[in-house]
């Protein structure tokens, strides 16, 4: 009697908790439609602080227009499964908006006023199998008559996307762009191929400056320039040409005025190798010496920085392994501020032969470090980088110094002028332009007022690489012409927008784009790579210096083989040259299969413990944790029965 009537209540119990659930779901789904929680570990989908305060914000309507074809996308499973993650990201932004953020969701089947409207509107159509045109982009509108389209949403930019939609909003509501000034002797705004070759579309902007356009106003300065006008907001100086006295002092007064630059100079700029200057060599280092030594900073520009730590691993012809390129650094997590906010959203920034950013003695600015390299750097003269291209000739030149050195920085603070006389002659140079009466003098104009120290704080971004807005080294390129798309591989686009955004102070984009996931590599593992690879260089670099000196010693007996009956004995001796040389590259050779075959053990054990953990581990543990509770029900029911 006593076990019927534990069944009885062990089945009603379990009646029980199966009408909560679905009275839990139907309350839910009638009386808390807009409630979600999320439990994803980047929380996938809830919107960013960012997202909100920008959506907060709003005080007039916005309409997001999605054409989708839907049914065209139920065909393809992994593109249907986007479209919903996009719909219900826009029903987010709808329910953020508090009623400022329109949707609009239409569906151009072919031959149809609505295929009409999605092709007038700039969106693009994708042939599929079944020859009809697929369409998925957007199309937004402001209060005040502005634009924005996306011809095209790709699943590549899934990561960003809601970055995306916010840049979207931001942009159709701003009513004035701040103006945004490039000194550069890169051509940011066409690429290497010149502007007949953009107007072509066979160049195209290097996809920083398209980033920054998005955002900002942003002006191209004159190379001859010689002033910078009251309405510039602030600068982006990337790889300047020689600047002239005049052109010195223009962006030193800008600054001495409070002003806002981001700066990236580079000791080895490769990214200028790619389009020589008309009428003489490309201009490999870049130097603003005179204004970061008011600044409070220098950056030596004989010393190219390599780290063993953070190298890039490269493909070399002739070799059967990648190998540590030790002048391209990725700077992880682990060297990046996490407090400031420029840097605190990044996973993964790439420099190229960059160099290293210093404080003098006794400067007034505070110079707050950005990017760091480990202590296992060094640095090596520009030119021995550019003449020696085998990664391991590199390697053996390398002597870490035991410290970390900074490869971008912060600089605030009250900072001198570097021209405490005032403005330089302007003999031989194009003079200022007069100011009109009534107009704000520019900086740099005679009628300015020369400032000797900074009127208020300077801000400015230093990154002493110019290399980390070269495309090749951090995008990829998918498609051609209105149907291009650029995929960010890392974060140095992001890096030189943040800082420009911060800088201008807009912090409210910066906080969305760090939602990108971050690269989550496996340290203990690569710790046991890189050591093992260390031992494996080391040692092969001991066998090619056995073999050299082997090669010359023999060569040497050679030479000097007398002829007759003692050059038998010459040669004797140098066969047993050769044998025992031959001999110790054997022998060297199996201890280096030895160093590479346990290296592989190792890996392969560490990672079979690591899918034990995480494959068979947790449903043992949930398993024996069930087995125990069925003993302790066990023991309780035997109880019972003993009682009864």
């Amino acid at each position: 009697m006593a076990s019927r009537n534990v069944r009885f209540a062990g089945g009603a119990a379990l009646a029980l908790i199966a009408a909560l659930f679905l009275a839990v779901n139907l309350i839910a789904q009638v009386g808390f439609p807009g409630w979600r929680l999320d439990l994803t570990e980047n929380r996938l989908y809830t919107l960013s602080a960012g997202t909100e305060a920008i959506l907060d914000k709003l005080d007039e309507p916005v309409t997001l227009r999605l054409y989708h074809s839907a049914a065209l996308s139920n065909q393809f499973p992994a593109i249907k499964t986007f479209a919903t993650r996009v719909t219900e990201l826009l029903d987010s932004f709808r329910r953020a908006g508090h009623g400022n953020i329109r949707i609009e969701i239409i569906d151009p089947i072919p031959y149809t006023t609505a295929e009409d409207e999605a092709v007038a509107a700039g969106i693009n159509g994708n042939d599929t199998p079944s020859g009809e045109a697929f369409y998925f982009g957007l199309v937004g509108t402001g209060p005040i008559g502005g634009r924005e389209v996306m011809p095209v949403i790709t699943p590549d930019r899934e990561n960003f996307l809601e970055y995306d939609l916010a840049k979207m909003v931001v942009a159709l509501t701003a009513e004035k762009k701040p103006v945004l000034a490039v000194i550069s002797a890169l051509p940011l705004d066409v690429g290497f191929g010149g502007p007949m070759a953009a107007l072509r579309g066979q160049s195209h902007p290097f996809a920083v400056y398209s980033q920054l356009a998005d955002l900002y106003d942003v002006r191209m300065m004159s190379p001859d320039f010689v002033e910078i006008g009251a309405h510039i907001d602030m600068l982006l100086i990337a790889h300047p040409p020689k600047l002239t006295p005049q052109q010195l002092y223009a962006v030193d007064q800008f600054m001495m005025a409070g002003g806002k630059a981001v700066v990236l100079v580079d000791p080895n700029a490769e990214v200028a190798a790619q389009g020589p200057p008309q009428g003489g060599p490309p201009q490999m280092a870049s130097s603003l010496d005179p204004l970061l030594a008011g600044w409070g900073v220098k950056i030596d520009p004989q010393q190219v920085i390599g780290d063993a730590e953070m190298a890039t691993k490269v493909t070399v012809p002739g070799s059967r392994r990648p190998l540590d390129y030790l002048v391209w650094l990725r700077a992880g997590r682990e060297r990046m501020n996490a407090t400031d906010i420029v840097t605190a959203s990044l996973s993964e920034v790439l420099f190229a032969t960059p160099g290293h950013i210093q404080k003098l003695e006794g400067a007034a600015t505070n110079v707050e470090p950005l990017v760091t390299t480990s202590v296992r750097a060094g640095v090596f003269d520009p030119m021995t980088v550019r003449t020696t291209g085998n990664p391991e000739d590199l390697a053996r030149l390398f002597k870490p110094e035991d410290k970390s050195f900074v490869l971008a920085a912060r600089i605030t603070g009250t900072a001198a002028s570097a021209f405490p006389e005032g403005a330089p002659k302007t003999e031989g140079t194009q003079a200022p332009n007069p100011t009109a009466a009534g107009a704000t003098p520019a900086f740099g104009a005679a009628e300015r007022a020369p400032l000797k120290q900074s009127a208020a704080p300077i801000n400015v971004v230093l990154i002493a690489d110019a290399d980390v807005i070269d495309d090749r080294l951090w995008v990829q390129e998918n498609g051609q012409g209105a149907s291009r798309t650029v995929v960010p591989l890392a974060d140095n686009g992001n890096f030189i927008v943040n800082a420009v955004e911060n800088l201008s102070g807009s912090g409210d984009l910066i906080a969305i784009r760090g939602r990108a996931p971050a690269s989550r590599p496996f340290a203990v593992i690569n710790d046991l790579k890189r050591a093992a690879e260390q031992k494996f260089m080391a040692r092969s670099q001991e066998l090619r210096a056995k073999l050299e000196a082997t090669e010359a010693r023999i060569a040497e007996l050679r030479q000097s083989r007398p002829t007759g009956a003692n050059g038998a004995i010459v040669s004797v001796e140098t066969e047993k040259a050769l044998a025992d040389a031959r001999a110790e590259v054997a022998a060297t050779r199996r201890e280096l299969r030895d160093v590479q075959r346990n290296l592989e053990v190792d890996i392969n054990n560490l990672q079979a413990r690591l899918r034990f953990i995480n494959i068979g581990l947790v449903p043992l543990a949930v398993a024996a944790a069930a087995f125990l509770l069925s003993l302790v029900r066990l023991r309780r029911r035997r109880l019972r029965r003993g009682v009864n």
